[in-house]
């Protein structure tokens, strides 16, 4: 990770008056790669299923400017968000919590045909100003940014058995560092590919077979983390068949190839290229008319090229209930792998139950609760104690767990006009730390172990 000296010990007094600046620069860098490999507990850990959710009906008639066959979704987002522990502290480590408010504006634009006609075009963009208020210290001052995403969708043979979608996805997300100082984890990602699909008939709701093979390239770019730079090549084939009018045979399969643009993690022997393997089959469908399922299993391979490497089964399962025509909940489980910037891979389990629920034609809440418990790979031998970095890591079996909780209130006060308050918990239990070698003090220079509240606030101009 590059970081100016001097920008470090700005940034953070302690650096000055506590630490050699090379000790800083380090603890930044492993510091920042936790905090890239497992940022918040709801990305940390992929999603369970949702196949098995049920939607509530939307609530007004269609919104949207229309001009031919094309329809313009504008809308507006005003955000004030406070962050109980902006950079994921703990009172047990020299970064303390620190709480920030930020004022967000989040435009957005959508523009599309007709998705299932023979040229289906749809393109959407969303932005993300993030203004950081009332604080003098410059580490919260540095998180002021614009981040945002825009995506195109081109599909030729909408209706036809044979479709060629082709498309491109750029994101920019803002992230603080999982430590005090003026460097943070911002990322640009951008995806390129195509996907043809093989489905007879000639609408969605008449086509019980669908075979769809896609290709994509990914480029992760951070703007200072640049040890974590990616470039990843995908591949995924998938398939449905509805072999009953209410339930469908499922296949997933998938073959990735990962490359760091630089050496430096696998240098530290933290983090290898990899070409990660999934293979799922299942079924989804109706048990009732209030009760559906998906349930899929099947196996994964990480296939690290050094290191520790994945290899297990995998499995989803989900059960959407929907109790009367304004309540919908979702219990799910999965579990999965991912790529991490420490012992190459976390190997997780993950719970969940969603809650949705309809007061009137103006109130929707939704509630979430999740768990995961994550394993991470066996880090190298010469990568728990590292002298030219001036550290060690505290365990070479890495062990988390994760809570995320959030509850939303969504008020749909008129047809161009809404509003939005919400909660949302991130909290990471681990034994994990960073510390200096005892030559260096052996102090405790981070822990991964954190809580943090989220509460913001939203008005919504939308048509």
């Amino acid at each position: 990770m590059q970081i100016p000296m001097n920008s470090l010990q700005a940034a953070n007094p302690l650096a000055r008056t506590h630490w050699h600046p090379a000790l800083a620069a380090v603890v930044a860098f492993v510091a920042g790669a936790v905090a890239a490999a497992f940022v918040v507990p709801a990305t940390a850990f992929a999603q369970v299923s949702s196949g098995a959710e049920i939607s509530l009906p939307a609530i007004a008639k269609d919104r949207g400017l229309h001009s031919g066959d094309f329809t313009l979704h504008p809308a507006m987002a005003t955000q004030v968000h406070y962050d109980s522990n902006v950079f994921n502290g703990n009172e047990s480590e020299q970064s303390k919590p620190r709480a920030a408010t930020s004022l967000r504006l989040m435009p957005r634009l959508g523009l599309a045909n007709d998705q299932i006609s023979n040229l289906a075009f749809a393109f959407t963009s969303a932005g993300d100003v993030r203004l950081y208020l009332g604080s003098e210290n410059k580490a919260i001052q540095q998180l002021t940014g614009v981040g945002g995403s825009a995506g195109l969708n081109v599909t030729l043979g909408g209706r036809k058995p044979l479709s060629l979608t082709v498309f491109d996805n750029f994101s920019r997300q803002l992230r603080a560092n999982n430590w005090e100082i003026l460097t943070g984890l911002n990322r640009n990602t951008n995806d390129v590919g195509a996907r043809v699909e093989f489905h007879p008939g000639d609408i969605p709701e008449r086509r019980p077979f669908n075979v769809a093979l896609s290709g994509q390239y990914t480029k992760d770019m951070y703007d200072e983390f640049k040890a974590g730079d990616t470039d990843t090549i995908r591949s995924r084939l998938t398939g449905s068949w509805k072999f009953l009018p209410k339930t469908a045979a499922l296949l997933d399969v998938g073959w990735d190839f990962r490359y760091y643009a630089n050496t430096l993690l696998s240098s530290r022997a933290l983090s290898y290229n990899s070409k990660p393997f999934r293979a799922r089959v299942g079924l989804a469908g109706a048990l009732t008319k209030r009760i559906s399922v998906e349930a899929t299993g099947g196996w994964g391979m990480s296939n690290h090229i050094g290191g520790d490497s994945f290899s297990s089964y995998l499995a989803t399962a989900s059960v959407g209930f929907r109790p009367s025509e304004t309540t919908r909940m979702l219990v799910g489980y999965t579990h999965d792998f991912r790529d991490a910037y420490y012992g190459n891979f976390v190997d997780f389990h993950r719970g969940s139950i969603t809650l949705r629920q309809r007061f009137g034609s103006i109130l929707d809440i939704s509630a979430l609760f999740g768990v995961s418990y994550g394993m991470y790979g066996t880090y190298g031998a010469d990568s728990l104690k590292i002298a030219k970095m001036a550290i060690e890591l505290s365990t070479a079996n890495r062990k988390d767990v994760a809570l995320e909780g959030s509850v939303v209130a969504n008020f749909d006060v008129a047809r161009w006009f809404a509003m939005d308050l919400g909660y949302h918990l991130r909290a990471i239990s681990t034994d994990y730390k960073i510390k200096a070698l005892p030559a260096n003090g052996g102090a405790v220079l981070d822990v991964g172990a954190y809580t943090a509240h989220e509460v913001y606030a939203s008005a919504i101009l939308r048509y």
